[in-house]
């Protein structure tokens, strides 16, 4: 069994949930362990022997919360933002170095996808000229390298894990937008939250991103741009099915798509 992510829009709901799965789980003889929650409360009320072994020894309310890792993504638990660890192996400068270096970032919902577009680009200018283990051409092996040294700095990036905020009011709208564009380098989408409270404060967070190169074989921009729609509206499709919060599902809900 796998690790399961679930959140909940208040701590009790939290707590509850947690209580009810392992018991589910347990009366078929399936013992739930490693649990670890986002706020001081939950985690103290978790029993010491189901906790994540990096926060059974912590003192609660004095020792910060750990940095966890959930599904592969970098989980900072005491500011509740997911973070990027990118710890690059040297590989040689060549076609399957810099593939396997651009395979080693992890980045499932497309946080840093237009970072990782620039590198997948530089493969793709290289493919079919040099062999596996073959080294690039100096043009390329700079391009390589600028690449290489900037892409560290996303260990900086912070991104909030909860789509409201904690001071936010009662929600009335929830508006998923998905916007598209293509280019002769590449083309994508990004979705982002739209929520509004009852008071007017309206907050948007990033969902998810994704970007493609453009093939090397000849397609025409408006082509390109139909492709990009295409998975901005597959994207919104399945975002709108999986975007469960209680305050969200409850309201009004408005598909809004860009192109």
């Amino acid at each position: 069994m796998d690790d399961v992510l679930k959140s909940a829009s208040t701590e009790d709901k939290t707590i509850k949930l947690a209580m009810d799965v392992t018991a589910v789980c347990g009366n078929g003889g399936f013992n739930l362990t490693k649990f670890v929650g986002n706020t001081e409360r939950i985690i103290a009320s978790i029993p010491d022997e189901h906790k994540a072994e990096n926060v059974k020894n912590l003192t609660l309310g004095q020792d910060k919360l750990p940095i966890e890792r959930a599904l592969g993504v970098i989980w900072c638990i005491e500011s509740d933002t997911f973070n990027f660890r990118i710890e690059l192996k040297d590989k040689p400068c060549t076609r399957r170095g810099i593939l396997s270096t651009i395979s080693s970032i992890y980045d499932p919902l497309g946080f840093i996808a237009p970072v990782v577009l620039v590198g997948k680009k530089i493969l793709q200018d290289i493919w079919h000229s040099n062999r596996w283990d073959e080294p690039v051409d100096d043009a390329t092996r700079s391009r390589w390298e600028k690449w290489r040294n900037e892409v560290c700095l996303l260990e900086s990036l912070k991104v909030p894990r909860s789509f409201k905020p904690a001071e936010f009011g009662k929600i009335v709208s929830a508006q998923l937008h998905c916007m598209s564009d293509a280019s002769t380098c590449g083309y994508g989408q990004c979705s982002y939250l739209r929520l509004e409270d009852e008071s007017g404060k309206v907050h948007v967070s990033f969902v998810m991103g994704k970007a493609r190169v453009t093939p090397k074989k000849t397609v025409s921009i408006p082509r390109l741009e139909l492709a990009a729609a295409t998975i901005s509206v597959n994207i919104g499709d399945k975002l709108k099915n999986e975007l469960e919060y209680e305050d969200i599902k409850d309201h009004h809900w408005t598909d809004s798509k860009v192109v």
